[in-house]
């Protein structure tokens, strides 16, 4: 998990992340900066904390991943990711499912997440919400970015208070025929599971050096640099509405989300 940077969300997510676990090795990765709180949470629970001097996520999950040299699956999530107990167990499941039908080899698979620039379309359309949307917010596009899904408050509030319980949400899922979907633009990697194998087969993340070196801000080289690589390797993104996972706000949307969190917060308690 990269975590470090959104402290209101802990009392909320971490409970969360804790249910849904599955055997395996944990690292909370911070970015940047070194947090006691997180660092004593590691200690309780008998994770690994790992933290970097440089403010870089590629350089980060690097260091991660070579430290954790036998992990032949990787999930990465960030820390304003809402998980339900079975969310990373069925991800995990679905990987292996879409990997031995043969079909796509894929390079990542993430859960549906309603706050996201290619999941929600296709996640209010199975709910019979999609003309709601459209009706408030104007025709609900595929895209990474610039969206009202990506700046509008509105939007994503609109959409919490219409997917919250999130359990409830994925018991409606599961009610209806699972699907894959293909994903043909850039992704939110909020929350992905994917081989170590494909870390290594793309050159593992690159690291923007100069970038850094002039002050300047390299957030999201890593999902740009892994969405790229898994198109030029035919190893395409890939979402399963057998998973669901909340995801809390972007970053236009998150004083909003906030005063939302504090005025409703069982939309966002485990």
């Amino acid at each position: 998990m990269l975590a470090g940077y959104k402290p209101d969300l802990w009392r909320f997510v971490m409970p969360r992340f804790r249910a849904a676990l599955p055997e395996a090795d944990i690292c909370i990765v911070s970015p940047g900066l070194r947090h006691d709180d997180l660092a004593d949470l590691c200690r309780r629970e008998r994770w690994s904390y790992l933290s970097t001097a440089t403010n870089d996520v590629a350089l980060a999950q690097n260091v991660c991943y070579r430290l954790h040299n036998s992990a032949k699956m990787i999930v990465k999530l960030d820390e304003d990711m809402f998980l339900l107990p079975d969310t990373i167990n069925e991800l995990l499941a679905a990987y292996r499912d879409i990997k031995a039908q043969g079909v796509v080899d894929p390079g990542f698979v993430a859960p549906m997440i309603p706050l996201n620039g290619f999941c929600y379309r296709y996640l209010l359309e199975m709910l019979g919400l999609l003309d709601d949307y459209e009706a408030a917010f104007g025709r609900a596009q595929l895209a990474t970015s610039g969206l009202p899904v990506h700046t509008d408050p509105a939007a994503a509030r609109w959409i919490w208070e219409r997917t919250a319980p999130l359990a409830a949400t994925a018991a409606r899922l599961n009610s209806l025929e699972r699907r894959v979907l293909l994903c043909p633009i850039q992704f939110s990697i909020g929350l992905i599971a994917f081989e170590r194998e494909f870390w290594q087969q793309i050159g593992s993340f690159v690291v923007h050096r100069h970038r850094l070196l002039a002050g300047l801000s390299t957030l999201g080289g890593d999902e740009a640099y892994l969405c790229a690589r898994a198109v030029e390797t035919s190893r395409p993104a890939v979402v399963t509405t057998a998973a669901l996972a909340g995801h809390f706000s972007f970053g236009p949307q998150y004083a909003g989300l906030k005063a939302l969190l504090d005025e409703r917060p069982e939309l966002f308690s485990a």
